[in-house]
């Protein structure tokens, strides 16, 4: 086709909101787009995006800006399906109005400026002769953006994607640097898999990891002797008094970094602990001891418990490779890294295989470099630690482990009131029971990693993320308290009143409200903050909190939207298009009121709708009439408040 003379896409105006709003029931950020009428048709773009979203060629698209919204879509799931799909079109004047579900809001809105200027460019590019623009290279960048931010690690989005699964709202507490998962007194805080119900004794007591071996020892569980060395006088002493063969590593270590395994000299272990030393003092880092254990042989496991119980069980493989009789190792890394299972972003089962001075090192002592050429079907390991960030290669051996060492994971886990602890060991046979043959706990991590479990480069997924969620959710809807949101017919009189009927239930509830006031707990005054959702977050990160009521206006749900998803009971008197949102979020379980005239509606997805007259001098053609309706719609609420109480008891 022939193209215009000029095609102007840009995109202005950007707005987050945080919660369900206006555009959307998700969080949403919301632009404006401009695509000069004038401009190309969908199919001019179609090839170029095609090539770089190849199974958007199945879909059918109206228009140019329902491509562009399914491209920015399709660019904040960042190529690892995040679980974003929801956006929507509208229009404002001769702009296009587009919002779209989001988590960070800086990255999202990098994604939609990058759409943009891709669009642009393509019209460039066709009508004036103008370079390419470079789109895969630009995104990949924008993934490496996200990797890094709150959201980007695999832990924390593979628990967030699941608690999108399970309908369990979820929000970042920005000040604090934690997420919070449900709502007032059936909440949970944390980040990663550590949460504010972990005991922070107990959590801290598994750093200590020379202090949880002698535990371990007292309670009689399989561990290698040793203990933390300080100086080389500790460690010569200790060498001798163990004997070889040796490890020695950081106390506070982590990933494998810094361990040395298999040390048959007294030189080996002091040059093992002076490399400690020397790290510690690199990176400005107190230098807490290096502890020097006996040597197990055995295979490397991470075995997992959640809530108590075990959940999984994964072997880990050191980074290898397999010879073919013509290329060098240096080539065979280069090809092992090209494995699709090898892309290296967050959601990848396996990291690159990075040739550092550590496998440099290892493969020396093996009497490798880099230019041998291994035999063909030569097996040759790259690193001494199997660990999955190293390049190693994890199975899931969740159902050949052997009933015994389930029970010692359930044992081990019984000791600490931490909620997913991940327990290292080393065994020749995970099948076999931990009393025969070799078998030896290494450490114990409190907030282990867990997307290794969900994702194993070998055999099947375990839903990690579920399992922790549903031991702090058991069932659905215990993530939330009981929520009454209305407009303008939510008034301080109308929650003091309310407050004194949910009493008469429950004594010693604790009530919140929002109103025009700002914000009350027990119906007396706690703040005001300018930023209406500021003073619903604040409601709802109450962790004494029963039940809460809320009021919104168009004003508020223009400028912050509404927060929290969804509500028990939804209260509106002649709403304004913008207030129809709070019926849209109306929970499945939950009932719209509607304030008319001369009657109350009762509206349910669970049973018929049902009328209530209103007396004449509730009316709302009676003079006086608002104290006479507001006692009116009380009696209407108050036998639904001890079915909403018990519910989330």
């Amino acid at each position: 086709m022939e193209a215009a003379s000029q095609v102007d896409f840009s995109v202005s105006k950007f707005y987050a909101y945080t919660g369900p709003n206006y555009y959307l029931d998700t969080a949403a950020l919301v632009c404006n787009v401009h695509c000069q009428p004038s401009g190309n048709t969908l199919e001019y773009y179609t090839p170029d995006v095609v090539a770089v979203f190849p199974h958007l060629a199945s879909q059918a698209f109206e228009g140019v800006i329902d491509l562009f919204a399914a491209v920015v879509m399709e660019t904040l799931r960042m190529d690892i399906h995040l679980p974003l799909t929801h956006f929507s079109i509208s229009s404002d004047g001769d702009d296009y109005v587009l919002a779209v579900q989001y988590w960070d809001e800086y990255i999202a809105e990098d994604a939609v400026r990058l759409v943009s200027a891709w669009f642009q460019a393509m019209d460039e590019a066709n009508t004036r002769g103008a370079d390419a623009f470079h789109f895969p290279e630009k995104f990949v960048a924008l993934q490496k953006r996200f990797d890094r931010t709150t959201y980007g690690g695999p832990t924390i989005s593979s628990l967030l994607e699941a608690a999108q699964k399970l309908n369990i709202p979820f929000h970042w507490l920005r000040i604090e640097g934690d997420f919070q998962f449900g709502y007032g007194k059936k909440q949970v805080r944390g980040r990663s898999t550590v949460f504010h119900t972990d005991g922070i004794k107990d959590t801290e007591f598994t750093t200590q990891k020379d202090q949880v071996k002698n535990f371990l020892l007292d309670c009689g569980f399989p561990t290698p002797q040793g203990r933390n060395c300080f100086t080389k006088e500790d460690i010569t002493a200790e060498v001798e008094e163990l004997g070889f063969p040796l490890v020695v590593k950081p106390l506070a270590g982590h990933k494998g970094e810094g361990v040395t395994t298999d040390i048959k000299t007294l030189d080996g272990a002091l040059a093992a602990y002076q490399a400690i030393v020397k790290s510690a003092e690199e990176q400005g880092a107190t230098f807490d001891g290096a502890l020097v254990e006996q040597q197990v042989y055995g295979l490397d496991h991470r075995l997992l418990a959640v809530n108590g119980r075990f959940a999984a069980a994964l072997l880990r493989v050191p980074a290898y490779i397999v010879g073919d009789g013509r290329s060098t190792i240096e080539e065979l890394i280069a090809k092992e890294n090209t494995r699709p299972e090898r892309k290296d972003n967050a959601r990848s089962p396996l990291a690159k295989i990075e040739a550092d001075d550590g496998l440099l090192g290892y493969i020396a002592l093996q009497g490798w470099t880099l230019n041998s050429v291994p035999k063909e079907n030569e097996h040759v390991n790259l690193r001494r630690v199997a660990n999955i960030s190293a390049g190693g290669v994890s199975v899931n051996v969740s159902d050949k482990i052997h009933p015994a060492n389930i029970k010692l994971v359930e044992d081990i886990a019984k000791f600490f009131r931490v909620n997913c602890m991940g327990i290292d060991v080393l065994a020749q046979d995970i099948a076999k029971p931990w009393s025969e043959g070799n078998f030896a706990i290494i450490e114990i991590n409190a907030g282990p990693g867990i997307f290794m479990h969900i994702a194993p480069a070998e055999g099947g997924s375990i839903d990690v993320p579920t399992m922790i969620l549903r031991s702090h959710f058991p069932t659905p809807g215990t993530e939330r308290i009981p929520i009454i949101a209305g407009n303008d017919v939510i008034t301080p009189e109308f929650c003091a009143e309310l407050y004194k009927r949910l009493q008469a239930l429950k004594p010693d509830i604790e009530f919140g409200s929002v109103t025009e006031e700002g914000l009350l707990f027990n119906g007396e005054f706690f703040c005001n903050n300018k930023s209406h959702e500021k003073n619903i977050q604040l409601l709802l990160r109450n962790p004494k909190l029963d039940f809460a009521c809320i009021r919104h206006t168009k004003d508020t749900i223009f400028d912050y939207g509404t927060f929290h998803e969804g509500a028990d009971i939804v209260v509106l008197e002649n709403p304004h298009y913008a207030e129809v949102i709070l019926k849209r979020d109306t929970l499945p379980t939950g009932v719209t009121i509607e304030l008319h005239d001369d009657y109350i509606a009762l509206l349910s997805t669970r049973t018929e709708p049902r009328l209530v007259m209103l007396p004449p001098d509730a009316q709302a053609s009676a003079p006086r009439s608002a104290t006479k309706r507001e006692q009116a719609l009380l009696q209407v609420i108050e036998p639904l408040l001890a079915d909403f109480l018990a519910k989330n008891a």
